[in-house]
């Protein structure tokens, strides 16, 4: 397979017959014209939220009511406010005084109206727009600024105001470097005075938030003019004031600055002709998706030589900026009008951009709507067969495998005549999800090797799991992982274990089919729902045919399609780069080879603590996780489970380096042709994303059925094993209904298919994400303290029921404090709340000692007879 799948790509290995330079359009559409009929330079514009919905506010503005000012006309400045509900303008409570030229930044549902000023000077004071119970527009006083200033720049950064100071008075030339921060979770401190903007102090910079190439929030400053800038001779002796091309980004949490490639590197100068820099003074900027900055439109250079009645209206051109790669690109559709001194805000799906100036001295009262709209990747003919015909023969398996189902041993352990390689494959296949899948090639694309050590502890785990938990998951003859913790314990510790099992399981179900359709749909432009149902129906269709040897030999199928996928992907990316050495240099060039990070820092991500964690994080699935102790115990025997465990890590390390020596590649793959970049795209769409573009057809149907296999593996392993915990746990524990074991496999079985696959639509259709991450920190808090439960089992004789029981609720309790009052690294949580189980649940046992035999329970009993 892997060799047709070789040979399949090696068809193409010049990247320009298959590279895909068209980005997606801008669409563009107009709102209802301001009625004042002429329009505003400087308004305030923002998108306030009220009891009806949300309302668009335009206020203040600056303009020349009676004449242009080559006619001799005087500026005028406005306190004038205007609403618009979607349907049409009306008139608001005007601002405290006439302003313009401020800063505007959305606060929950509010505004903030920073600074600003008039004819006579700037403001220091902060106005928070908002709309009241009753629907009107209010205004309250907010925290002044250190020192006033128009003209200024400003952004919300996580939780950061931060705003970049420029004109202090009415004087152009009275400029400031200032940076000042307003962190809303401590609004007692006041304004803090941030590290100095480090270019040349400017005015009417362009700013907007976005990730930054480590990942975190920033805010990016672009372009700016300044009455000292160079003056250059251009075509026909003109002289032009050069605007800036500089970009900077600025990220409050580390306090620091950095340079980024200017926008002139979009236009090489032609030889023997001036090279200019190309800027943006006083244009919008706007975040497109997780990847990309818009900036849109701007002033390229003030002509000194033109009479200002003269002047061409301004460009409509609009640049987007890509911070991983570090790289722009001019994308084609521009603006319907260039306008510049003006607002952009959030509306309904898209973005505003209100009024402002469309040349000197002129305004304009249209309201520009754009939306990013992203055009599908057309597959061939040759893909959606493929595809079609690879997801039927994952249902010909369940129909194939549906003839050995005879008893619920079957169907639970597939009779434990699973090869041990197959085994071993099938657990690889179960902690490969189609999200790990896509998210570690763009984890290596977005910032570097660092997480990839934690595939050794995958290795460092075959022999505790061989040695120390095998014996007894085998010698017990157990069906479920949670069967021994009543063996050991009591049966509410097992009820425990497997009602938090099935919980945390539900809910990853409903995840991870969810995520991968988001990505295939915005990809491929098929349907999500279409996606989601697919994966539902025919993932559920062969678990409840086949049961465990369904699971366990598409789990194999699926894993030589995806490693088959995984080369050629990485073959082409690093063709497509310009060869490997080529590649090699972007990605060493920009660090994207590091491996190592030093420190000692509990809160970032230093190597110890993602080291650290990732033991315990792989500690809890495979001694715990019943869809992993499910395919230790479907082999024929303890020596074949062993082998299968063993193999499953050495499959593991060298293929977790190949996906993140895939992301490196797509990082330089995408450095070299920027474009391709499709604007508005989630970070983790960028192997999908190359998948439809640039891999042959055939075989890119073949990766993506692939992609959508990998959903289907993970949601079969989870029904399937929330099966097996119910019917063995509950149903023929507890004595709930009559059905035999094999009945209710089947019926939990199907029933968990419906739950996961109505789950991931109703994520889809409510877009419950942010839900599901509080749901899953939740549960987390329940499954951590497992595996310190388990290590007490098996590790010590003194442990009780009431003491793991009194050490689970502890870290429980810890693990939400920790979560919700620390900055912790997330990767440690699981250390916290393993030992905590571990060290207050032996506390707790030295109260209240075990009173039942311990014979074959323990490690250290293990060799006296079992009960």
């Amino acid at each position: 397979m892997i060799a047709l799948l070789l040979a399949l790509g090696a068809i193409h290995t010049d990247a320009s017959e298959v590279l895909s330079d068209v980005p997606p359009p801008l669409v563009w559409d107009e709102l209802a014209t301001l009625p004042d009929g002429i329009g505003y330079g400087g308004p305030f514009v923002a998108t306030l939220k009220g009891p009806e919905g949300e309302v668009l506010l335009v206020a203040g503005g600056a303009n020349f009511p009676e004449a242009p000012p080559w006619e001799g006309g005087g500026k005028v400045w406005h306190a004038s406010t205007w609403l618009f509900d979607g349907e049409e303008w009306t008139v608001g409570p005007p601002l405290p005084a006439p302003r313009a030229y401020g800063a505007v930044v959305p606060v929950g549902g509010d505004a903030w109206l920073i600074g600003g000023g008039d004819a006579e000077a700037s403001t220091a004071e902060v106005l928070v727009a908002s709309i009241g119970a009753d629907g009107a527009l209010a205004f309250a006083p907010g925290p002044s600024l250190p020192e006033p200033s128009q003209f200024l720049s400003a952004g919300l950064v996580g939780r950061d105001v931060v705003v970049l100071g420029a004109q202090r008075s009415a004087d152009a030339t009275d400029l400031v470097s200032a940076t000042w921060v307003f962190d809303l979770d401590d609004p007692a401190a006041g304004w803090g005075i941030a590290a100095e903007f480090p270019g040349t102090a400017r005015l009417k910079r362009v700013t907007a938030t976005q990730k930054n190439s480590a990942g975190k929030d920033a805010l990016f400053v672009f372009s700016g003019e300044n009455e000292d800038a160079e003056i250059v001779t251009v075509d026909a002796g003109l002289r032009v004031q050069v605007v800036s091309d500089e970009l900077w980004s600025y990220v409050p949490s580390t306090d620091a600055w950095s340079r980024h490639a200017p926008a002139s590197s979009l236009w090489p100068a032609a030889p023997g002709t001036v090279d200019v820099p190309r800027g943006g003074s006083a244009g919008v900027a706007w975040p497109a998706g997780q990847g990309h900055v818009l900036f849109l439109s701007g002033v390229g250079g003030v002509p000194l030589d033109v009479p200002q009645a003269e002047r061409d209206e301004f460009p409509g051109h609009v640049r987007a900026y890509h911070p991983v790669t570090d790289t722009w690109i001019d994308v084609a559709d521009e603006m319907p009008r260039g306008v510049v001194t003006t607002g952009i805000t959030r509306w309904r799906d898209g973005f505003v951009i209100a009024s402002g100036e469309v040349r000197p001295g002129m305004r304009t009262n249209q309201v520009q709507f754009g939306r990013v709209v992203r055009p599908p990747a057309e597959l061939a003919t040759i893909d959606h067969a493929v595809m079609v015909l690879y997801l039927a023969a994952l249902v010909g398996l369940g129909v194939f495998f549906s003839r050995r189902e005879r008893t619920a041993d079957d169907f639970f352990l597939a009779g434990r005549r699973i090869p041990w390689w197959a085994a071993g494959l099938s657990i690889y296949a179960t902690q490969l999800s189609a999200i790990t899948y896509v998210a570690i090639p763009a984890k290596a694309f977005l910032e570097d090797w660092v997480f990839a050590l934690t595939s050794f502890t995958i290795l460092a785990m075959a022999p505790i799991v061989v040695v120390f938990y095998l014996p007894f998951y085998r010698r017990l003859g157990l069906r479920t992982a949670y069967e021994y913790l009543e063996r050991r314990f009591a049966l509410p510790i097992r009820l425990f274990g497997s009602a938090s099992f099935m919980a945390f399981q539900v809910a990853r179900m409903a995840i991870v089919v969810f995520l991968p359709s988001l990505a295939l749909s915005a990809v491929t432009g098929v349907d999500v729902y279409l996606c989601i149902g697919t994966i539902g129906l025919l993932a559920t269709a062969y678990t409840v045919l086949g049961g465990m040897e369904a699971v366990v030999w598409t789990d194999v199928l699926q894993v030589f399609v995806l490693l088959g996928g995984l080369f050629v992907a990485l073959f082409l990316a690093v063709q497509g780069a310009g060869g490997l050495d080529a590649a090699l240099e972007v990605a060493r060039e920009k660090q994207k080879l590091r491996w190592f990070a030093p420190g000692t820092s509990w809160t970032d991500t230093a190597s110890w603590s993602v080291l650290l964690g990732a033991m315990f994080l792989q500690f809890g699935p495979y001694t715990t996780d019943q869809a992993v102790v499910q395919r230790y115990l479907s082999t024929r025997d303890e020596r074949s489970a062993a082998r299968g465990v063993l193999l499953n890590g050495l499959v593991a390390v060298p293929f977790t380096f190949c996906f993140f020596a895939l992301g490196s590649a797509l990082f330089a793959f995408f450095s070299a042709h920027p474009a391709s970049l499709a604007v508005g795209m989630k970070n983790d769409e960028v192997l999908p994303l190359f998948v439809a573009l640039e891999m042959p057809a055939g075989l890119a149907g073949l990766v993506l059925a692939g992609i959508f296999a990998a959903s289907m593996s993970s949601l079969d392993s989870s029904m399937h094993a929330i099966a097996t915990a119910w019917t063995n746990d509950w149903h023929e524990r507890l004595g709930i209904g009559r059905a035999s074991g094999l009945v209710t496999g089947r019926r939990v079985t199907l029933l968990m298919g419906v739950v996961g696959t109505g789950a991931a639509a109703l994520m889809a259709a409510a877009d419950l994400r942010s839900l599901y991450d509080t749901f899953q920190s939740v549960l987390g808090l329940l499954i951590s303290p497992l595996a310190g439960i388990f290590v007490l089992g098996v590790f010590t004789r003194r442990a009780s029921a009431f003491g793991v029981g009194v050490g689970a609720l502890v870290a429980i309790a810890l693990l939400a404090y920790v979560q919700n009052r620390t900055s912790l690294n997330f990767m440690l949580y699981g250390a916290v709340g393993t030992s905590t189980c571990i060290v207050v649940g032996y506390l707790a046992s030295l109260a209240r000692p075990p009173k039942r035999s311990l014979d074959g329970l323990t490690w250290w009993t293990r060799t006296a007879a079992a009960g």
